[in-house]
C-alpha cells in the first residue's frame, strides 16, 4: 500500500510554494536572510536605546563613556559584589554633564538597601566637547517622548536585515583568516564585549584621534567641580560612589596627561575630599582593543580585579559602620 499522502492534505501554503516561482524565490531570499543574520557575530545595535530606558532599577550602576562601557562587566563585578543588581549605564563619547549625572542617579533604585555608583574617568569624558555633544544627548533628544524599547527592537530589526559584507558572512568563515573581522556582542546588563580576529596591532589611528579630540578641548575645572559636587551630594543621600582611571596604554597617558591637562592626583585629591573614594589601578595590565578601550579577555580580567577592590572596600566601610555603633548590653 502506498504512504504517499494524498495531494489535497498537503497544506495549502506548501501546494503554492511548489508551484509559484515567485513563491519559491521569496521564500529561497528569506531562507538566506536568516542564515546572514543569525551568524552575524556582532551585536552592538539597540542595547544603547535600552539602556535609556533604565529608570530606578539598579543597586550599583556603571557609568562613563565607551572605555568604560567596553571595559567593566556586570557580571563579573557580581562574583564579589553578590545579591545585587548591577547595571553598566555607559555612552559613547559622554561627558560628565548635568544631564547625564541626572541620568545616573535615576539609574538607582531608591528603595535598595546599598547603593553604589561607580565612574570610570576618561579624561576626555571631562572635556566641555564631550559634556555638549555625545550619544547620550542624541538619545535624550530624539527619545524624551517615545519609547525606547520598542525603538531597540526595530532598530535591531534593521540590524538583522541590514547589509552585510563578505567578510562578515557565516561569522566569517567564507573569508582569508588573516583578513581582520571586528566583533562586538552587547550584553543585557550594558556590557559591550569588543574582539578583533587578528587582534589590532597598529594603534596610531585611535592616538591620532586622542590629540584630535583635546585640540583647544583640555580638562575642564567647572565639569570636575561640577562632578565632585555631585558625588558630595550622593554621598550626603548615602549612596557610595567609587571611581578609577580606565586602563588604556602609555602612549594614550601621555596624551590625556600632556594636550589633554589631566592631573590624576589633583583629581583623585578632590574627589575624595567630596567623600568619594579613588580607586588606583594598573593602567597598562590589561590589553588593550585598539590603543583605547580595552579587549574582551582585558576588561574580564579588570572587572573582576575591580569587583575584589570594591567588594574589599565595601566589607571595611561596613565594619567600620558596626564597630562605631553604640553596644546592646545585656
Amino acid at each position: 500500500m502506498s504512504t504517499d499522502l494524498p495531494k489535497h492534505n498537503l497544506p495549502k501554503v506548501l501546494r503554492f510554494v511548489a508551484r509559484e516561482r515567485v513563491a519559491q524565490a521569496l521564500l529561497l531570499t528569506l531562507s538566506i536572510i536568516l542564515l546572514l543574520g543569525l551568524t552575524r557575530r556582532n551585536d552592538d545595535t539597540g542595547p544603547k536605546l535600552v539602556k535609556f530606558s533604565w529608570k530606578a532599577c539598579a543597586d550599583v550602576v556603571v557609568a562613563g563613556d565607551s572605555r568604560t562601557g567596553g571595559g567593566v562587566s556586570p557580571g563579573q563585578l557580581k562574583q564579589f559584589l553578590p545579591g545585587m543588581r548591577i547595571l553598566n549605564y555607559a555612552f559613547a563619547g559622554i561627558g560628565y554633564g548635568p544631564e547625564y549625572l541626572d541620568a545616573i542617579e535615576g539609574v538607582l533604585n531608591p528603595d535598595s538597601q546599598q547603593k553604589i555608583i561607580i565612574l570610570g574617568i576618561s579624561p576626555q569624558s571631562l572635556t566641555e566637547k564631550m559634556a555638549q555633544n555625545n550619544s547620550f544627548l542624541d538619545l535624550q533628544n530624539t527619545y524624551a517622548f517615545r519609547s525606547p524599547r520598542l525603538a531597540a527592537c526595530c532598530q535591531k530589526l534593521l540590524k538583522f536585515t541590514a547589509p552585510i559584507k563578505m567578510k562578515d558572512a557565516l561569522g566569517g568563515r567564507l573569508v582569508d583568516p588573516h583578513i581582520q573581522r571586528q566583533y562586538r556582542h552587547s550584553h543585557a546588563d550594558g556590557w559591550t564585549a569588543a574582539y578583533d580576529d587578528p587582534p589590532l596591532q597598529d594603534f596610531s589611528g585611535y592616538l591620532r584621534d586622542a590629540h584630535n579630540i583635546f585640540d583647544n578641548n583640555p580638562v575642564s575645572p567647572d565639569l570636575v567641580k561640577n562632578l565632585t559636587n555631585r558625588v558630595a551630594r550622593w554621598q550626603s543621600q548615602g549612596i557610595h560612589v567609587y571611581a578609577f582611571r580606565m586602563p588604556t596604554i602609555p602612549e594614550m597617558v601621555a596624551i590625556e596627561n600632556n594636550q589633554g591637562e589631566f592631573d590624576e592626583q589633583r583629581f583623585a585629591l578632590a574627589f575624595e575630599q567630596a567623600g568619594g573614594k579613588w580607586l588606583t589601578v594598573d593602567q597598562f595590565r590589561y590589553p588593550s582593543l585598539d590603543g583605547s578601550h580595552l579587549n574582551r579577555d582585558g576588561a574580564l580580567e579588570f572587572s573582576r580585579d575591580l569587583g575584589r577592590i570594591i567588594s574589599a572596600r565595601e566589607t571595611s566601610a561596613q565594619n567600620t559602620k558596626l564597630a562605631s555603633e553604640p553596644q546592646m548590653r545585656l
